[in-house]
């Protein structure tokens, strides 16, 4: 015979087993559900970081460098730091078109390492640098791509970050491997300033009844002047000048551009075998191409003794 406790609960007689019905799985699913709308109002406050994940931090602090001119070639560099130690660093750079990109022969140049060595500290900074040339058309700022890529955790089980610490093995977080971070750099695109270059040399002292080469040196301003060439006009009577090569001008002896903030010279040949003691000017031709081929004169003194 069953008696009946309430609505709910039915007790049989003595010696029959007791059944009775379980909310568990119902308080289960509630318990899930709130679960869920918890994690989706907290929102990134619990995510959790996926095995192998890199926790170095390694990134760059520059966002924009120091500034270059249309037609200018040079150096520009990054800042960069990270949480936890890292080694093996190599930067590559990808610029617009037009814009030549060159990095330090020291490492073959292919890619640009951190200037104290190929590791990054923890908690230190260090930098890339990397050389660009802008063509004579870009009169407005441009960004570069600078990806690193670098190991964390890897090879330093002996000595750590170096400073004598046990080592870090992966840096105690359980993330080791190699690591890619990218940054994009804005480039500063400014008017040059100043001369577009310098003679150097301006006065030359030569024998009468001589024949020999003599240099005749120039500075570049900041931009770069390719095809640069000189050549001398009217002589005085008893003088000849001859050029390198039998050519009929004189061009840089380290290369045909004369880049900008660098230093060169031409060798002409004075034969001054008829030529008589005095002092003589004489028109300097010099041409070579910026947006566009150009032709300046100048002149140099000529002290014959």
């Amino acid at each position: 015979m069953l008696r009946t406790k309430g609505t709910n609960e039915t007790f049989p007689d003595r010696g029959t087993a007791v059944h009775r019905r379980s909310n568990r799985a119902g308080r289960s699913a509630a318990v899930a559900v709130i679960s869920t709308v918890l994690l989706l109002l907290a929102g990134p406050a619990f995510a959790i970081a996926p095995a192998g994940a890199d926790k170095s931090n390694a990134r760059a602090l520059t966002t924009t460098t120091a500034s270059l001119s249309p037609g200018q070639s040079g150096w520009v560099s990054v800042v960069w730091t990270a949480d936890q130690t890292v080694t093996d660093w190599s930067t590559t750079v990808s610029a617009p078109k037009g814009v030549t990109v060159t990095y330090p022969t020291t490492r073959g140049g292919a890619d640009t390492s951190l200037y104290g060595s190929d590791t990054l500290v923890g908690t230190t900074r260090d930098f890339t640098s990397f050389k660009l040339k802008v063509p004579y058309t870009q009169t407005t700022s441009f960004q570069v791509v600078l990806t690193s890529r670098y190991s964390v955790g890897v090879g330093n089980s002996a000595n750590g970050n170096g400073n004598g610490n046990a080592g870090n093995n992966g840096n105690g977080n359980g993330n080791s491997g190699s690591f890619t971070t990218t940054a994009t750099v804005t480039v500063p695109v400014q008017a040059a300033s100043g001369p577009t270059f310098t003679q150097q040399t301006t006065s030359l002292a030569i024998k009468a009844g001589s024949s020999g080469f003599e240099r005749i040196a120039f500075t570049g301003g900041q931009a770069d002047l390719t095809d640069f060439s000189v050549r001398l006009g009217d002589l005085p009577a008893g003088l000849e000048v001859a050029y390198p090569g039998d050519r009929a001008s004189a061009g840089l002896n380290g290369d045909q551009t004369l880049v900008g903030g660098s230093a060169d010279y031409v060798g002409v040949r004075f034969i001054a075998t008829d030529l008589r003691p005095g002092t003589y000017s004489i028109p300097v031709l010099i041409s070579y191409t910026a947006a566009a081929p150009q032709t300046r004169t100048a002149s140099l003194t000529l002290n014959v003794s």
